[in-house]
């Protein structure tokens, strides 16, 4: 692929963020974005029943070759991979057209991003999933990670305080006010994710300076011409 080609394919893979719509793509899963814990989750009535001891932490994920992002889990009864290809069986849908086991799953995810937490380690990166698992399949209506349709204790999570700190966080959820702008990528086959939308002024910078480098390109290939 010719340097002009490339060029304009990451500006369009930045630009995509900017309109959710439901068609194909693909999503490449690189690895966690910073580490993760260890947890032992319980799903029950109404959720499917699950017992599972699982890794905790974000996503590096990538939407068609773009820039790349943290998206969270979603779906705790499939599974994705690390590394290239990546998966061609995603859609991205608003969190309204994703259905949640809990009722106000969607608000109170995006309240959650709201929240404007610092997640720059793996137990942060670690309570935060649990937060959002426990939010998505939590149907008691009230957020306990010990008790309820949804539960979570033992692993590294507990002796780090990912789950102390999971817990802190949605005790909060009812003072924010404003939840941030969620996409969400489901597929029929792989784990559904969550990731926050980045705001128009990001984009505007980041198609700025992909179409920046593009100029800068030309001109140094014209030179050479």
């Amino acid at each position: 692929m010719s340097r002009r080609r490339t060029i304009q394919s990451l500006a369009l893979a930045a630009l995509a963020f900017a309109g959710v719509g439901a068609h194909a793509d693909n999503v490449t899963f690189t690895g966690y974005a910073n580490g993760y814990q260890t947890v032992n989750i319980q799903l029950s009535n109404p959720n499917a029943p699950v017992s599972l001891f699982a890794g905790a932490g974000g996503f590096l994920a990538s939407l068609n070759g773009g820039p790349s992002f943290t998206s969270y889990c979603i779906d705790l009864y499939q599974y994705i991979g690390f590394g290239a290809p990546g998966f061609n069986d995603y859609t991205q849908v608003d969190t309204a057209s994703h259905l949640f086991k809990n009722a106000n799953a969607a608000t109170d995810i995006a309240k959650l991003f709201g929240e404007n937490n610092a997640v720059n380690d793996s137990v942060a990166q670690a309570a935060f999933q649990i937060a959002v698992w426990e939010i998505a399949y939590e149907t008691s209506g009230t957020y306990s990670l010990g008790n309820g349709s949804a539960t979570f204790s033992g692993g590294s999570a507990q002796s780090s305080g990912a789950l102390s700190l999971a817990t802190t966080w949605l005790s909060n959820l009812s003072s924010v006010k404003n939840g941030a702008n969620l996409m969400i990528l489901d597929s029929p086959g792989h784990q559904d994710q969550v990731a926050a939308i980045p705001e128009p002024s990001t984009y505007a910078l980041m198609a700025a300076g992909l179409l920046g480098i593009g100029f800068v390109a030309r001109r140094r290939a014209a030179r050479r011409d």
